[in-house]
């Protein structure tokens, strides 16, 4: 058992329940969750849920385009977000908006892959410190859910980012997650490092060899501060 410190490392910590599984979101669980790791609740995160997450009147682009912050005012928010699509390493991110058939289409007229892969996107561009997620996997085939546990973990690697999964398939998490998170009966929480002894180290050995690679310190000595202070958005005059 060890205690968190988001400080030091930047990992996929999973949650689950073992009781049955009910409709209710699990956001103010995670928000509980930080409170007890004294983690102030000014910290902006993104956040998936299970249930609709879209501006209705906004097409799916559209709502992408709310969560991603242009480098400069030069040019049209989404013509800047093509080219940082093009532009950018996580060739997987740029693979999964392409997944998105009719962009331009709103939430309504889309079916339910299409609005999770947005919403699934809009986590990875937003501007914040940690990544919340509510069963990701839903909805998604197996294609666009590949791309998107290959998408998150570059994520991961360049921007330094702590994710915080709540699933209860195990099969699917348990390969790419480092802690297992726990709620116990004293609503105190436990945090377990997942065994190297289960089917999966040669896949988190991949992991950390590509974060190892990307920033050239020994995998013992990773270490991740959170930033002091976000950038601001750049505003027009």
């Amino acid at each position: 058992m060890t205690a968190a410190n988001f400080e030091e490392s930047f990992e996929i910590y999973l949650f689950t329940k073992e009781m049955d599984q009910d409709n209710f979101s699990n956001l103010s669980e995670f928000i509980s969750f930080l409170k007890f790791n004294r983690i102030t609740p000014s910290y902006k995160f993104s956040y998936v849920g299970r249930g609709e997450s879209l501006i209705p009147e906004l097409s799916l682009n559209e709502n992408i385009l709310m969560d991603f912050s242009p480098n400069s005012l030069t040019a049209s928010k989404d013509l800047q977000f093509q080219e940082f699509l093009k532009e950018a390493p996580n060739k997987e991110l740029e693979k999964l908006y392409q997944k998105i058939i009719s962009p331009h289409a709103q939430p309504a007229h889309s079916d339910t892959q299409m609005k999770q892969v947005t919403s699934l996107i809009k986590a990875l561009v937003f501007e914040g410190e940690f990544i919340f997620l509510e069963e990701p996997e839903n909805d998604l085939d197996m294609e666009c859910l590949e791309l998107f546990i290959s998408a998150l973990k570059d994520h991961i690697i360049r921007h330094k980012k702590n994710v915080f999964i709540f699933s209860n398939n195990l099969k699917l998490w348990l390969p790419h997650s480092h802690k297992h998170v726990k709620r116990e009966k004293n609503y105190q929480f436990t945090i377990n490092d997942i065994s190297q002894k289960s089917k999966w180290p040669l896949e988190r050995q991949a992991f950390y060899s590509s974060i190892k690679e990307h920033i050239g310190i020994p995998q013992t000595q990773l270490k991740f501060h959170l930033p002091k202070n976000l950038k601001a958005k750049k505003r027009a005059a």
